[in-house]
């Protein structure tokens, strides 16, 4: 029955989501210029289209017996139903009225984004259900997912920082928040992100293992992903030991990501790219 389901309802599946992704962003928007009852449909509207999205992934992995291969549109669409997940529990933990308007964007462009590549991407399909390989996907893009929320927040913390050194007392400071909640969300998003990247590399090896007899292979996504984790680490052992925060983990965080950025999405768009080329 899940295999035989219509394309069009999928694609009205995918639409839906897409739609609801974007009129969330834009009530989020909305409620950072005037306070209203845009934030309480804002935030009903995203768990309504990350339920929606968790059904497409759903019928897509029963129907695939796993995640299908992981190419661009695929990589885009995972990583906005990740962000959408993990904002959500930010969310209602520290409850910071403007990260919505921020943050919530980013989820609309990265599920835009999968509907402009072709399914699969170029990467190989995989043949058989692998209990450590989707493990892997998982906890990559959801600690991934941390990392970009926690560079968001650095993003506000250094406009915000900016604003109390100019004194420039806005609209949008007193939207933005205290710097001090902006400091500790992002230091324990970080936190919550980096388990999650190192269990997911560390599943990604043992598969690696099995499939190719080797635990690393020094590709490029690999050393830069590499180059990611050591990024946060520093940065947590810098706030642990010697009490880091404020500016210096904003640019950490805001670094880390860029890391993730070249390691995943700068790679695979190279690669679409001159695959694009082989064509013409």
């Amino acid at each position: 029955m899940i295999r035989s389901m219509p394309v069009a309802a999928i694609a009205a599946f995918h639409a839906s989501t897409l739609a609801l992704y974007f009129a969330s962003a834009f009530l989020y928007l909305v409620d950072l210029s005037r306070h209203g009852r845009a934030l309480a449909w804002a935030r009903s509207l995203i768990i309504v289209a990350f339920a929606f999205n968790s059904l497409i992934f759903l019928l897509d992995f029963l129907a695939k017996e796993g995640f299908p291969a992981i190419g661009l549109r695929e990589g885009f669409a995972l990583l906005a139903w990740a962000l959408a997940l993990v904002f959500i529990i930010i969310d209602r933990a520290y409850d910071i009225r403007s990260l919505g308007a921020f943050f919530v964007p980013i989820i609309f462009f990265s599920a835009a984004a999968a509907s402009i590549f072709h399914p699969g991407g170029h990467e190989v399909v995989r043949e058989r259900w692998n209990l450590w390989l989707n493990l892997h996907i998982v906890l990559v893009f959801l600690g991934h997912a941390a990392f970009a929320l926690a560079a968001t927040l650095g993003v506000m913390y250094l406009i915000q920082e900016k604003h109390l050194k100019e004194k420039r007392f806005t609209t949008l400071f007193f939207r933005l928040g205290a710097v001090a909640e902006l400091d500790t969300v992002l230091y324990r998003t970080i936190a919550l992100g980096f388990p999650l990247l190192t269990l997911g590399m560390l599943s990604g090896a043992v598969y690696s293992r099995i499939e190719y007899g080797v635990f690393w292979q020094f590709s490029p996504k690999e050393l830069w992903s590499l180059t990611a984790w050591a990024i946060y680490a520093v940065l947590l052992y810098g706030h642990r030991a010697f009490g880091w925060h404020g500016r210096k983990a904003a640019f950490f965080a805001i670094a880390g990501f860029i890391a993730y950025l070249l390691a995943y999405l700068g790679l695979k768009l190279a690669s679409w790219a001159v695959a694009i080329s082989r064509t013409v």
